[in-house]
């Protein structure tokens, strides 16, 4: 009996446990070149320290980078954007975004890096995180986001939360794929979370999760402090 009990727990906790990544080291798949993103800092603003390495579809030959500000305490957003040079450059900023917001056809990956309250990833965050989004769609008025998969990740020793969906934003309206995955670090005695955030709205989507998934395998954060 003590040994059904204790087989029981190993197979409870192994399926609540994030999905592990493969051990060996990942080869860089046909089609992606490897990329690496420093975290700048910026006069006045607090910064994660330190460097993100990942592979990328080649076809993301710029990396823009820039501060979206906001009004709020903590609203702050480095971003870091991989598009391709023929598509849209718009840099998106400040509370009203008028006018500076890619609306008609989207295909990148933007790194975004912001102050945080949480200490870690879970689902119950995500599902935090998703009420609050639902609440926002409400209140603007738009179609309901369809909420196709929701996991935890781990990737080289961090947990990620990975959410696939279909739907709007406050900045673009009308649906379209996305793939968020957010994983918090501490970086200069603070919480910081670092969001990839894959998006696709154009008329073949159907690779984004498969190139969500595989970039994320690849991703390594070397910080000052490690979390």
């Amino acid at each position: 009996m003590p040994f059904v009990a204790l087989l029981v727990l190993l197979v409870l906790s192994a399926c609540s446990a994030p999905e592990r990544e493969p051990q060996q080291a990942l080869a860089v798949p046909v089609g992606f070149v490897p990329r690496t993103v420093s975290f700048v800092a910026r006069p006045k603003l607090l910064s994660p320290t330190g460097t993100l390495t990942l592979h990328v579809p080649a076809r993301y030959d710029t990396l823009l980078t820039w501060l979206d500000q906001a009004d709020t305490p903590m609203g702050d957003k480095a971003k870091y954007r991989f598009v391709g040079a023929s598509g849209c450059l718009l840099q998106e900023s400040g509370f009203y975004k008028a006018g500076t917001v890619c609306q008609d056809t989207l295909d990148r990956l933007t790194i975004i890096t912001q102050m945080t309250s949480s200490a870690a990833e879970s689902l119950t965050t995500v599902a935090r995180r998703i009420e609050h989004m639902d609440e926002v769609s409400r209140g603007l008025d738009l179609a309901p986001t369809v909420w196709k998969a929701k996991k935890l990740l781990a990737v080289h020793g961090r947990t990620f939360s990975v959410v696939e969906s279909f739907g709007g934003s406050t900045m673009v309206a009308t649906p379209y794929e996305q793939v968020r995955a957010v994983t918090v670090l501490q970086s200069a005695g603070y919480n910081w979370e670092v969001t990839l955030l894959f998006e696709c709205k154009q008329r073949n989507c159907q690779n984004l999760a498969r190139e969500a998934y595989q970039t994320l395998q690849s991703v390594r954060l070397d910080t000052a402090a490690r979390r």
